[in-house]
């Protein structure tokens, strides 16, 4: 069996497409990348940037300052109902008839966040962490 020519191009353009996805552990990845560019970074700078964050904690000689970021929702998901009908009348008669069809979300959209977390020691970033779907896909 040979393979047809024509179906190789779109074969291999659809093989690029999937290979260039963003996989999670390279958002992943490129957060971390983003992150790293605060490293020594003022507080104030931070703030100037990041906003207020959502908690302050202190730890030994430094404090922790959480930001979380809403990237968005994904949609609640949906219940269909439908009903239809038919029927046989007498004398050989028969009748389709219309129906009802409702779809109506089921529970409540899921927030996608991304918690992020600055050290700071001394007036300066020295590290972070980070947590949740949201991490590397858009924001922060």
């Amino acid at each position: 069996m040979r393979a047809n020519p024509r179906f190789l191009p779109a074969c291999g353009a659809l093989l690029l497409a999937v290979a260039g996805c963003a996989t999670p552990q390279s958002r992943t990845e490129a957060y971390e990348k983003a992150l790293s560019q605060w490293q020594g970074a003022s507080e104030q700078t931070l703030r100037a940037r990041w906003g207020t964050p959502v908690s302050e904690e202190a730890a030994g000689h430094g404090k922790w300052l959480t930001y979380v970021v809403n990237n968005g929702a994904t949609p609640a998901p949906t219940m269909s109902f439908s009903i239809g009908g038919f029927g046989f009348g007498g004398g050989g008669h028969t009748s389709v008839g219309g129906g009802v069809g409702v779809t109506t979300p089921v529970g409540q959209p899921t927030p996608v966040t991304c918690t992020t977390r600055f050290l700071v020691e001394e007036g300066k970033v020295s590290t972070w962490n980070f947590d949740g779907p949201g991490c590397g896909s858009t924001g922060g």
